[in-house]
């Protein structure tokens, strides 16, 4: 059943101006001059912790770049990135508190609402979150963009106090819990923000399925080209297996409708990429910005999933139907990268 979209409320990206820049000890020379630095040490350089550098790129606040090395190297962020980021990383409107998050306590506080009014809207889809780690107790933490949760506040409020509607009562009463499925088509979306080619963005689809529905549709060379466009983690993170066997299923799309809306997505990005581009493993690997280096901006977060249904879309169709709308005429739409 459709759900009310509380995280469309949130306002149009603006426009970051801040102090003078701080002293850095990067490269000297152009803008552009110097190797690209790696997720640690741009979190360094920018002062900030390393969730704080995921949220950045998720959010396309950082660009990163894929070198030219082995298929499975780790994203890097060019020097211009940083001498660009750092007159705004302590603004009021800058990239640290663009990327602040809070967790169901704070972020009940953050709307005046009880902790469990904010689980029931969190767990109906209304709010969705942004990163999920384990405590110490292994159990899992959601986060939520506390400028997202602001902008709910304002524009949200009728959701916010009185009774909630009665479809809404039902949905919380079978116990569903949306916070996975709306986490995971939120990194879906991101992803294919940042993907440049069609076996990318196939890539971004394939990685919440099980690996038995994507192998039957693949030969041998494909299927190397699948794994060596999977988007690869900024930081290798060395986890216990009782971590591993906790976090693994909330990546993974549950059997039925949500596993079902992927997998058709990706036959049809498997269908594309397999008449308009050649595999990734045939064409020279050279450096590329994932985003133009621009002034400070974040997307749109995504709408809560909805079951398939006839004529209904997920994020990799709508992403291409977008796509195309704003092609040129005469322009290849199927090949073209963002930006």
């Amino acid at each position: 059943m459709p759900h009310p979209d509380l995280s469309s409320a949130v306002p149009a990206p603006r426009a970051v101006h801040g102090p003078s820049p701080q002293p850095w000890t990067g490269p000297p020379g152009p803008p552009d001059a110097g190797p690209p630095l790696s997720a640690e040490a741009a979190a360094r350089a920018l002062g900030l912790r390393r969730s704080e550098i995921e949220t950045a790129v998720g959010l396309g606040l950082l660009a990163t770049t894929e070198g030219a090395g082995e298929p499975g190297e780790r994203p890097k962020v060019p020097a211009s990135e940083i001498r660009r980021l750092l007159p705004f990383v302590d603004h009021p409107d800058g990239l640290r508190a663009q990327v602040a998050t809070t967790g169901a306590r704070d972020g009940a506080a953050l709307l005046g609402i009880t902790e469990e009014r904010f689980a029931k809207l969190a767990r109906l889809g209304l709010l969705t979150p942004v990163r999920c780690h384990l405590n110490r107790y292994h159990c899992v933490v959601w986060r939520y963009l506390a400028d997202e949760l602001r902008a709910v506040r304002r524009h949200q409020e009728p959701h916010l106090t009185g009774q909630l509607p009665g479809p809404l009562r039902q949905l919380l009463a079978t116990g569903d819990d949306a916070r996975p499925r709306t986490w995971r088509r939120r990194v879906l979306a991101e992803r294919l923000g940042r993907a440049g080619t069609t076996w990318e963005r196939a890539a971004a689809v394939a990685a919440p399925l099980p690996r038995s529905h994507t192998a039957a549709l693949l030969t041998p060379d494909e299927q190397r080209s699948l794994e060596a466009a999977r988007p690869r983690p900024l930081f290798a993170r060395a986890r216990s297996g009782a971590a591993e066997r906790l976090l693994e299923p909330l990546a993974r799309a549950l059997p039925g409708p949500e596993t079902e809306q992927y997998a058709a997505e990706f036959a049809e990005l498997l269908d594309e990429a397999r008449t308009t581009a050649r595999t990734p493993h045939c064409v020279p690997r050279v450096p590329r910005v994932r985003r133009s280096a621009g002034r400070l901006r974040r997307p749109t977060p995504t709408r809560p999933p909805q079951s398939p249904g006839p004529g209904s879309t997920g994020p990799a169709r709508k992403y291409r139907q977008e796509r195309a709308r704003h092609a040129p005429s005469g322009q290849d739409r199927s090949s073209r990268s963002l930006a």
